[in-house]
């Protein structure tokens, strides 16, 4: 195993691949391997950890436009789409299908995370981010932490977001709204939760939260999503001013090819990523792609 920079390791072969993948997954209070982390598969080292909000929004500082897309969004997406239970349902959804949102998509998976960040040209190497989202919690306020005790868990929903931000718009803000049934939610409601979750103390915080299981897609990757309180923060810098939540795994370009025929082989592929029509046809364009050796 190399070790190059900090908190950046690299997998020069299958072995190292997989005692990397699964570095420190040992709970000592379990008794079981249950790792602590999430991850973030890349196909280039080059790639920032941007929301596509971020990307979207650009330099024009238009960060109200947030509000606008969802708005939109949910009124012409009727036809396919419930109500969304929350804004954090609803913007996992837009996510899901797209949409710029302040949110970054991350899987428990460390194999599907690998296998994203195999993809793509195998000139570039590629790149999973790994972080403890145990300890991110830890560095939320006092409020979330409070909240994630009360339940017994380390891990938000969309629901319980939306439950905390509610309790706290009803705690803080003295008016005589009544805050309307969730699962009709109106889309004031939207502004005024986004409003409140970026309420900031004296410094940033990130908190991982599950969606809700959408389709089949999001259950296959075992997928969650992440979001900065504030979504005009960068996540990289923020990572590097806390070095101690992060690590980054290395798969150089000339090792892609056999790390995503392997982990095709264990079934991580997107055949079973992605189980429709569209993820078929690439699994098979793949797995069937002519040999270019001589």
């Amino acid at each position: 195993m190399d070790e190059t920079e900090e908190n950046e390791f690299v997998a020069d072969d299958w072995a190292t691949l997989q005692r990397l993948l699964f570095r420190d997954s040992w709970n000592e209070e379990l008794g079981r391997h249950r790792s602590p982390y999430v991850f973030r598969g890349m196909t280039d080292t080059d790639h920032d950890l941007r929301t596509s909000l971020q990307r979207f929004v650009g330099n024009s500082e238009q960060w109200d436009l947030e509000v606008h897309l969802l708005r939109n969004f949910r009124q012409y997406a009727r036809q396919d789409i419930d109500q969304p239970e929350s804004p954090f349902h609803l913007m996992a959804l837009a996510q899901h299908h797209g949409l710029p949102t302040r949110l970054l998509d991350w899987t428990y998976s460390p194999a599907v995370a690998a296998y994203f960040a195999t993809d793509g040209s195998a000139d570039t190497d590629g790149v999973v981010w790994v972080v403890d989202y145990e300890a991110a919690h830890e560095r939320l306020p006092d409020y979330f932490q409070k909240f994630l005790d009360e339940l017994g868990t380390n891990m938000f929903n969309a629901t319980m977001l939306y439950d905390l931000m509610t309790r706290v718009i009803e705690q803080t803000r003295e008016n005589d709204r009544q805050l309307a049934d969730r699962r009709t939610l109106p889309m004031l409601d939207v502004r005024d939760v986004l409003e409140e979750f970026s309420e900031q103390g004296d410094e940033d915080y990130i908190v991982f939260f599950q969606p809700p299981s959408i389709d089949q897609r999001i259950v296959n990757q075992a997928a969650l999503f992440s979001s900065m309180a504030n979504p005009r923060t960068s996540m990289n810098e923020w990572l590097k001013d806390h070095p101690e939540l992060y690590w980054k795994l290395i798969i150089p370009a000339e090792r892609k090819n056999e790390f995503r025929d392997k982990l095709d082989q264990a079934n991580i592929n997107h055949r079973t990523l992605f189980p429709n029509l569209d993820g078929i046809a690439r699994w098979l364009k793949e797995y069937y792609r002519p040999s270019t050796s001589q």
